[in-house]
């Protein structure tokens, strides 16, 4: 999910062991671990969860080495209020199956959050939970769909884990697949998707080099009409309007839009600057850990004119 604007060295995952940003392999046979197998009802296609007040910010947390319990910490104002609209578990994997067809997967520490009672405590904070999925080194991905079936049979077991996990909705990482990928893809996939998760669930995308996916229809609708928000993740490049433009240009609102940063990174608060100066929905911050307070208050001091604190004894 991590995109930097410097090349990036790729490395081997540790058996058993979840791939992190910047390499996904598998981490054993493709499988789904205690997801329900039933067979979702079909809604009629439209857009979906209902809107967030802008600007809001979303937090992706690598679980593999951060606990998906910090993102309810982090909070500003006197109320108090939450930092954060939502919480992506990153990330759950497209695995190819033996009948090569595209198979979700959960490693153990994305399991282990599934399971943990999290996804509950952020939910009685009020944010919101969504389940990143991308590819794993195979050849099954969000690119590689060539038919409207196929791209249900996966929809149907997001659907599945959407359900069964009690989340708001899966959010697209459309990469490290190894297919000849199509254009018409995306459209498919986001169309089924929005046919089995219903109209209350929320189907959101990581955008990064993909606008060639963005002009292809389904049933009269784009991919752009589809998803509920996507958030660019060229991570340190702040060029952001030559960011975030094509994707205007393509037909998705600013209030559909996030600009991504890496919580690590040096660009917070120009980034936030040009959100509330454009009218764009707000800032996705990647990897959020015990360590994201400082940066975090360079957001939230553009975005809400109050510093970020952080709950005594929460940070885990």
């Amino acid at each position: 999910m991590k995109k930097m604007t410097f090349s990036r060295t790729i490395i081997l995952c540790l058996l058993l062991t979840a791939c992190t940003k910047n390499d996904r392999q598998s981490s054993g046979a493709a499988s789904q671990q205690g997801v329900a197998q039933q067979t979702p009802s079909l809604v009629p296609l439209s857009t979906a969860g209902t809107a967030l007040t802008t600007p809001f910010t979303t937090a992706y947390v690598e679980v593999n080495s951060n606990s998906f319990h910090n993102p309810g910490c982090f909070t500003y104002g006197s109320p108090a209020k939450q930092v954060f609209g939502f919480a992506v578990i990153f990330a759950a994997n497209i695995n190819d199956s033996s009948n090569g067809q595209a198979e979700l997967y959960f490693n153990p520490q994305v399991y282990s959050t599934l399971i943990s009672g999290n996804v509950a405590y952020l939910h009685s904070l009020g944010i919101k939970v969504l389940l990143s999925v991308l590819g794993n080194h195979e050849g099954a991905g969000w690119g590689c769909f060539t038919s409207y079936n196929q791209a249900d049979s996966f929809a149907i077991q997001c659907a599945n884990a959407v359900t069964t996990y009690g989340l708001d909705g899966i959010d697209i990482d459309d990469e490290y697949s190894t297919c000849t990928t199509n254009t018409s893809s995306l459209v498919l996939a986001v169309s089924a998707l929005r046919s089995r998760l219903g109209t209350a669930k929320y189907i959101t995308k990581a955008l990064y080099d993909d606008i060639q996916y963005f002009s292809a229809t389904y049933n009269g609708k784009t991919a752009g009409q589809i998803l509920d928000y996507g958030w660019e993740m060229t991570y340190g490049d702040t060029d952001y309007s030559g960011r975030m433009t094509p994707y205007v240009n393509a037909g998705m609102a600013k209030t559909k839009l996030l600009v991504g940063c890496d919580i690590g990174g040096t660009d917070e608060t120009t980034a936030s600057k040009f959100v509330v100066k454009n009218g764009y929905a707000g800032i996705m911050t990647y990897n959020i850990s015990t360590t994201s307070q400082t940066n975090l208050s360079k957001i939230t001091t553009v975005l809400f004119s109050s510093a970020t604190s952080v709950t005594a004894g929460c940070l885990q």
